[in-house]
């Protein structure tokens, strides 16, 4: 891999950028139009100025050298230092996950790389009506074929993904058939979870729960699309589980109901409804009509677990009553509607949380968890409520839920050295933000430290959201680290407002320098907050 590098960089230039702009695709669901939404805003930081400027020059001066007789060499040497200087300057875009090699991935791969390969064909082709002599024309003719394989490589995906959808379709229908019809004689209960924030963790309670006394199969992390819940069924789901637990995810109307149309839910759960993606869908109405689609799949009778200290839930809730659904309200607050689970006597510290459950029938019971914050004793009570619903008594959910572990990177705790790394870098809203920061306030003794890019995909509330989240910092932390230059400018602004030292805002300018940065104020006995991590879609567009 050195010596291919070394000798046709332009060559990797090319290979590397068409496979990160399909993992782009992949995150967008393999939909064309998203991704050509997403290409339209980030053309410039896919294919730079430069290298577009460069490229170009370079076809064209290779091809007046070939024609006037120049031998190939020179023509050679012209492309490898251009190649090596687009590699230097190459951004991937695979940062915090990767392709993964599916069959569908596979098929767009072939499809993006043919016409990168036609236009490569084509460019030989003119090439030779221009250059005379065979060993110069092969040279010019690859040079200007990799040169617009390389600059339009991000368009061949999009129009790839439109070439195959055809037989996405077909496949997809087949796949939704088979799933259809096993759900159809499968003979346990599902519950189906969502919520702009809090659904993956909630998932993974719900399952721990009711396995306390049933067997359980959960979607896995990551999975909620319809395409990765249909392929969990056909694979994974037999008879002897008695629950399904299903995480439903939407990037736009219709992907809930889509799900639901298929797995059934007879038990849903909505955990909340906020700005997240509000850049996606417009306004919070639309946020909340999506989740809605999860209750409004349900049949008549059928419970609903509800969050009641979310207002937009709690409105939800009401609704789905007047549609004949028997709603079950959890929380912490003083709503005036009885809850079937209530939080009281909580204690929360850096080390987890305890507190009182009281049931709706008056039954309570104490428990303890390793889970940090608020915000999870929440989905811990959403688990709760849900499995005394189906049959699993309160008082015998001690043992699971003070074994109960975090999410992946949701506020999950690390110790290393003597200093403590909060990770809390799923995709960030201005709730969980908070939250956050409410935990890291929790922790004693060192210097409490915010390692954060700012949220993103808020849409147009997005520079107030990011002023008081700094604003909010200033009170937590000693120290302040912001990755991003120009999205963090927000950030700068609500930690001035409040005073903050300006020597304890630390500016990267991308996730590579935090390590230098820390490296001049971390101590032992600190505690680090990694507070969201941008998804790989998003790409900081300068001036």
């Amino acid at each position: 891999m050195f010596l291919v590098r070394a000798v046709l960089p332009y060559v990797v230039v090319v290979v590397e950028r068409q496979l990160d702009c399909l993992y782009i695709l992949q995150v967008e669901r393999y939909d064309p139009a998203r991704y050509g939404r997403w290409l339209g805003t980030h053309r410039r930081a896919v294919v730079g100025a430069a290298e577009t400027a460069s490229q170009i020059s370079l076809a064209i001066l290779v091809l007046i050298l070939s024609r006037a007789g120049i031998h190939w060499l020179v023509a050679y040497g012209l492309w490898l230092a251009a190649g090596h200087l687009a590699l230097a300057s190459r951004r991937p875009l695979q940062v915090s996950q990767r392709l993964q090699y599916t069959p569908r991935a596979i098929r767009a791969s072939l499809a993006s790389f043919a016409l990168s390969g036609a236009l490569i064909g084509a460019s030989l082709g003119v090439t030779g009506l221009v250059v005379p002599s065979a060993a110069s024309w092969s040279v010019a003719g690859s040079i200007l074929g990799l040169a617009l394989a390389g600059l339009l490589g991000p368009y061949a995906v999009w129009l790839g993904g439109i070439l195959v959808a055809p037989v996405e379709r077909a496949i997809f229908r087949k796949y939704l058939g088979e799933a259809d019809r096993r759900m159809r004689t499968y003979p346990g209960r599902v519950v189906g979870i969502t919520g702009s924030y809090g659904k993956t963790s909630t998932k993974l309670i719900v399952a721990e729960l009711l396995a306390a006394r049933y067997r359980v199969l959960k979607t896995p992390a990551g999975v909620n699309s319809t395409m990765g819940v249909t392929r969990v069924i056909r694979e994974e789901l037999r008879d002897d589980y008695e629950f399904f637990v299903v995480e439903c995810s939407a990037y736009g109307p219709g992907e809930i109901r889509q799900v639901c149309d298929i797995v059934h839910p007879s038990l849903g759960i909505l955990t909340a409804v906020g700005v997240q993606h509000l850049e996606r869908f417009g306004t919070q109405e639309r946020i909340a009509e999506a989740k809605y689609e999860l209750l409004a799949a349900l049949p008549s009778g059928a419970p609903a677990v509800v969050n009641a200290d979310d207002p937009i839930c709690l409105r939800l809730a009401g609704r789905a009553r007047a549609e004949g659904k028997r709603v079950l309200l959890y929380g912490m607050g003083e709503t005036a509607e009885p809850l079937a689970i209530r939080g009281t006597d909580v204690t929360v510290s850096g080390r987890g949380t305890r507190f009182l459950a009281v049931a709706g029938s008056g039954e309570t019971a104490g428990f303890e968890t390793r889970l940090l914050g608020r915000w999870n004793l929440s989905n811990v009570l959403a688990g709760l409520a849900a499995a005394v619903e189906c049959g699993v008594p309160l008082p015998a959910m001690r043992d699971a839920v003070a074994g109960l572990s975090p999410a992946p990177k949701r506020l999950e705790v690390k110790e290393e050295g003597g200093i403590v790394k909060i990770l809390d870098v799923a995709n960030s809203n201005p709730r969980g933000a908070e939250m956050a920061l409410e935990v890291l306030a929790q922790f004693e003794g060192g210097s409490r430290i915010l390692i954060t890019p700012g949220m993103v995909e808020l849409g147009p509330i997005e520079a107030e959201e990011n002023r008081r989240f700094g604003e909010k910092a200033a009170a937590a932390c000693d120290y302040v680290v912001l990755v991003g230059v120009e999205q963090t400018r927000p950030i700068r602004e609500g930690l001035t407002r409040r005073g903050f030292a300006a020597d304890r805002v630390l500016v990267a300018r991308n996730a590579d320098e935090v390590a230098d940065r820390l490296a001049g104020i971390v101590r032992q006995g600190d505690v680090l907050l990694y507070e969201n991590r941008l998804p790989d879609t998003y790409l900081e567009v300068g001036p």
